[in-house]
């Protein structure tokens, strides 16, 4: 059941979906015709704009899917199919997370392939050795991007749960929805220091051991320990967010 409506998210998610990836590949076209103009280092380096909309957008977006069951009236209808309110909730996030997942990687490609033709403006590809990276910088790139992923899941889940807490009212909805938005991101960061201190005192490695004696390897490690915070975070998160959608919201 919970993949049936993952399928059923995504399929609502088609046609925002195929809008948004054309305006992302009409912003390449039109940046094609202003290389001359603007010089290619610059048009390039506007096509990766889309990614900073894309980020925005996937932070709101499970909350926007969420809503609209309120907004269609459709929300009594799903919250009575023999589906666990962590089951609406992760297929909501999972969708939501999908839709951006896609949509940044052909911004990616994209933005690739508008470099592969810089030979067309006359410029230089970087020299192949250029192109090489360490072991040490490959592993850098993946656990900042598991950090940045997971940053945008956990935010999409607290305005998720922010929404549904402001469901739990008969009145002044979008106020309770606000105030709890305001009380999460608090609670969530604090959170965030108090595990941090904790495993700093289990690992040695803490952001001020990093700023006294910056060196790659505590860094790496410091953004693995990351990881590990905004996963319990999220753990925590989500069984409260599905709690809430099963038990406590108003339909």
């Amino acid at each position: 059941m919970f993949f049936q409506l993952y399928r059923k998210e995504l399929n609502g998610l088609r046609n925002i979906f195929l809008t948004l990836l054309g305006l992302i590949m009409g912003i390449d076209l039109f940046l094609v015709t202003r290389v001359r103009s603007w010089g290619y280092w610059t048009a390039l380096h506007v096509t990766l704009i889309p990614l900073i909309f894309l980020l925005i957008w996937a932070m709101f977006r499970a909350f926007m899917l969420t809503r609209e069951e309120w907004k269609e009236g459709t929300a009594p209808f799903l919250r009575s199919l023999p589906l666990s309110g962590w089951s609406i909730v992760g297929a909501k996030l999972l969708a939501a997370f999908t839709e951006w997942l896609f949509l940044s990687l052909a911004t990616v490609i994209f933005s690739g392939l508008f470099y592969a033709t810089a030979p067309l403006w006359g410029v230089e590809w970087p020299a192949l050795p250029d192109l090489f990276f360490s072991e040490q910088t490959v592993q850098f790139i993946v656990v900042s991007g598991l950090n940045f992923a997971l940053g945008i899941i956990l935010t999409g889940l607290i305005f998720q749960l922010a929404y549904l807490l402001g469901r739990t009212v008969n009145r002044f909805n979008a106020l309770v929805s606000f105030a709890c938005t305001v009380l999460l991101f608090y609670l969530t960061a604090k959170g965030n220091d108090i595990l941090s201190r904790l495993f700093a005192n289990l690992s040695g490695i803490s952001p001020e051991t990093i700023s006294l004696s910056p060196n790659a390897n505590a860094v790496l490690t410091y953004l693995k320990l990351n990881i590990v915070i905004m996963l319990i975070e999220f753990a925590f998160l989500f069984v409260v967010t599905g709690w809430v959608m099963e038990k406590k919201a108003e339909s």
